[in-house]
């Protein structure tokens, strides 16, 4: 009762004596009310940045460029054959020249430039080249010959026989044709781009003279 009509004094605004220990348990009363109509409210919280791992895969981001590929070819995996040289991994020399009795001789050499091995096999393709550039007289004859495929590491070489008339091997001058060559244009075996080997003469370039001939590459020089 005591508590109630505290309660009533405090809403009519009415002054009541009374003594400590009413007062004590009406405070009491009114702060378990107040505690009863619940918590308030949490503030908002700002949400948290999202993680490197996120970010990497949201819309929009860039996705991650290609490895940039090696300058330098790479070897075959193992158990794989090489493939034929390209005239691009070959460069030619010639040794070996002898001249007797009206005929020329030489070996041609390929080596091979690149970084990884590769094969020839077969016969290269050989002819005179003249000063402006254009094929003098017939390309070379296969001699006769065994074929069989020659592997080269880097560095290697292989080489092929090529044999000519050098010009008064008994010709007929005016089947002859004797004329002048700046070197000759030379393709690899089954390639269709050529090397050219320079090399000044003089040789039968008429259209019935089939001189030069050519064996198959071999191991070697």
């Amino acid at each position: 009762m005591a508590v109630m009509t505290v309660l009533r004094a405090i809403v009519r605004n009415r002054p009541v004596a009374l003594p400590a220990a009413v007062l004590t348990t009406a405070a009491l009363t009114m702060t378990a009310c107040s505690s009863s109509s619940g918590p308030s409210p949490a503030a908002p919280t700002s949400p948290a940045p999202p993680s490197a791992s996120s970010s990497a895969s949201s819309p929009g981001s860039a996705p991650a460029g290609p490895a940039s590929p090696s300058a330098r070819p790479t070897a075959p995996p193992a158990g794989t054959s090489p493939q034929a040289c390209a005239t691009s991994r070959l460069s030619v020399t010639q040794t070996n020249p002898d001249v007797a009795a009206g005929q020329r001789y030489a070996t041609l050499v390929f080596t091979n430039t690149s970084a990884i091995s590769c094969t020839l096999t077969g016969y290269p393709g050989v002819s005179y080249v003249a000063a402006n550039g254009v094929q003098s007289g017939n390309a070379a004859v296969r001699e006769n010959g065994t074929v069989t495929t020659v592997t080269l590491q880097p560095g290697g070489k292989a080489s092929a026989k090529l044999h000519d008339s050098n010009g008064i091997g008994g010709y007929d001058p005016a089947q002859c044709q004797l004329s002048p060559a700046e070197g000759l244009r030379i393709y690899p075996p089954n390639q269709t781009a050529a090397l050219f080997l320079p090399w000044k003469t003089e040789h039968c370039a008429g259209p019935t003279i089939h001189s030069l001939t050519v064996g198959p590459v071999e191991q070697g020089q």
